[in-house]
């Protein structure tokens, strides 16, 4: 069973990065990337994140993430076009399917996609590790708002692109490519209160992974990460600010893999 959550987690993996090449090199070679295939990649992503997940933590830890990251963050996304209160004002268009409310089904299972990665990131480079231990409420916090920048460093990239594609409109635009700033806070606290009650609820309930934490299943959610970077590219500016935001924490995660390489050989 094991091995068996672990070629599905590779393979939902392989098929993002797939598509993330895809979408980057089809312009070139004229062939560009089908319109649907942006809902297979959504879907291979939340497959593989709650496979690590499941892997990593315990399943009854990884649906309990899934949970908190879907439902919260949809509580915020409804709350922000309601009212215009957390992000800006902004609404969503019907390019991205149904709604429930006024926020796309899709875009809860998108936050978690992102801030699974992002979690196993900041505990690499905090603690050498991919799944943390339970510890104070202070760095518990620290955590939860390291992470929440992380997943934050992927917003400054993505949102100026599928907003100027549609996706969403910024009623008043933004001085961030169109983009308010408040839309930034916005994610830093939305991200940064999933992350605190995931890790309290973490603490209390302890990880039950299925197997062990080895090198190879650390760089897995890196990579995954690292893939969304790859996307960016289609548009110049967005990757070379993707490069940086998300290349930074992307790298010294990898050292801290690097690192436990170096102690094993």
């Amino acid at each position: 069973m094991q091995r068996t959550i672990l070629r599905l987690t590779v393979f939902f993996l392989a098929v993002h990065l797939f598509i993330s090449l895809w979408a980057l090199l089809g312009p070139l070679v004229q062939v560009p990337l089908p319109r649907m295939l942006d809902g297979v990649q959504t879907l291979a992503m939340m497959l593989f994140a709650l496979g690590h997940a499941g892997y990593l933590l315990g399943w009854r830890q990884a649906m309990a993430f899934f949970g908190l990251s879907a439902g919260i963050s949809w509580l915020f996304e409804q709350v922000g076009v309601a009212t215009g209160i957390i992000y800006g004002a902004y609404h969503y268009s019907g390019k991205l399917g149904p709604k429930l409310g006024h926020v796309p089904v899709a875009i809860p299972i998108a936050w978690f996609v992102m801030m699974y990665p992002s979690y196993v990131i900041i505990n690499l480079i905090v603690a050498g590790r991919p799944a943390s231990r339970p510890g104070r409420f202070s760095r518990l916090v620290w955590l939860a708002f390291l992470s929440a920048m992380v997943m934050t460093a992927w917003d400054l990239a993505v949102d100026p692109i599928l907003s100027g594609i549609g996706m969403w409109v910024w009623v008043d635009g933004g001085s961030y490519f169109g983009v308010p700033v408040q839309n930034f806070a916005g994610w830093m606290l939305t991200t940064f209160t999933i992350y605190l009650v995931y890790r309290l609820w973490e603490r209390r309930v302890g990880l039950h992974p299925l197997g062990p934490a080895t090198v190879s299943l650390a760089w897995m959610p890196l990579l995954a990460y690292g893939g969304q970077i790859l996307r960016t590219f289609r548009y110049p500016a967005m990757g070379l600010i993707a490069c940086f935001a998300m290349g930074f924490p992307l790298l010294a995660a990898a050292g801290r893999i690097s690192t436990a390489l170096a102690r094993e050989s």
